[in-house]
């Protein structure tokens, strides 16, 4: 497996000085597809994607507010608002009138929630192992949401103690197969995490994320995911913390919803199916007329 950096070599890396000051990484061209990360992540989260996917479409991956490196300052606890707003002003700094959007975790939230607001500056979305949709109650059989919080004191230490091994340990969490953690994905981490300004606006950012109750103002209803109606590909872990009923679900509200399920995947999973992922994103994006709804999981 070659390094980021040798597959990204083609890749462009600038920090966008608008509204906001972000950090993007751009590659390809053609039509456009912005790639929003999770939470306690950065544009890297998607380095095995972006070499594929950039040689069909023009591929930006950025870093959120308050992660990576892009802007520590001015952090707002209600979190989705300002991302919606990032979001728009990299595409307005990049040009873009409107891109398809990919999100995963942290951004599938941000990506529904710009849907609804900017509709016009989405084509297509793309939801992976997404965060901040709550279902009608009894919706999903069996599903009760996990508790978030419980999360919150390891999390809260690797940010204190940036070692090796912690930073190993809390990104292994997210992978069905943490053998497939590399060594560079964890040193990249924890450089990052070694940056004090970046490390104490995500204590805040995380205590907040994981069991605070002002971001949980904007979570994603089955009444407001029914507004959606750009082509929406749903695609999950069967491994993932949250379920597949869940993803199907979802998948099942939106207008024009489809839902794929990688197997022996958790909740990176972009990164640890990302050859499937690829081969699965490409094709939905590269549909033109007759879009046509699959309701099935490995289907697409």
């Amino acid at each position: 497996m070659n390094s980021y950096w040798v597959d990204l070599l083609g890749a462009e890396v600038k920090q966008l000085s608008g509204k906001y000051r972000t950090r993007v990484i751009d590659a390809g061209s053609g039509p456009a597809l912005l790639l929003l990360h999770g939470t306690g992540g950065h544009a890297e989260n998607y380095a095995r994607n972006i070499p594929r996917l950039a040689q069909h479409f023009r591929v930006v991956a950025m870093d959120f507010l308050w992660h990576g490196r892009s802007q520590t300052e001015g952090y707002d606890p209600e979190i989705i608002p300002a991302l919606v707003d990032q979001v728009v002003d990299v595409m307005d700094a990049l040009g873009m009138e409107a891109a398809s959007v990919e999100g995963q975790s942290l951004g599938g939230w941000v990506a529904m929630q710009l849907a609804l607001s900017h509709p016009s500056r989405v084509q297509r979305l793309i939801l992976t192992t997404t965060m901040g949709y709550t279902p009608e109650a009894g919706a999903v059989p069996g599903y009760d949401e996990p508790d978030w919080s419980a999360n919150l004191a390891s999390s809260l230490a690797v940010l204190r103690y940036p070692s090796y091994e912690n930073v190993r340990s809390r990104m292994a969490r997210i992978l069905a197969d943490p053998q497939q953690l590399t060594d560079e994905a964890v040193l990249v981490r924890q450089a990052l995490y070694r940056r004090p300004a970046l490390s104490a606006v995500q204590q805040a950012f995380v205590s907040e994320y994981l069991a605070g109750e002002t971001a949980r103002r904007h979570v994603v209803t089955d009444t407001m995911l029914r507004r959606i109606v750009h082509p929406t590909l749903v695609f999950w872990g069967d491994r993932n913390r949250t379920p597949p009923a869940l993803g199907e679900r979802l998948a099942r509200q939106v207008q024009h919803g489809r839902f794929h399920c990688a197997a022996d995947t958790g909740h990176w999973a972009q990164f640890e199916s990302a050859d499937e992922h690829d081969r699965v994103v490409i094709a939905f994006m590269n549909e033109t007329e007759g879009y046509e709804e699959v309701r099935h999981a490995g289907t697409v």
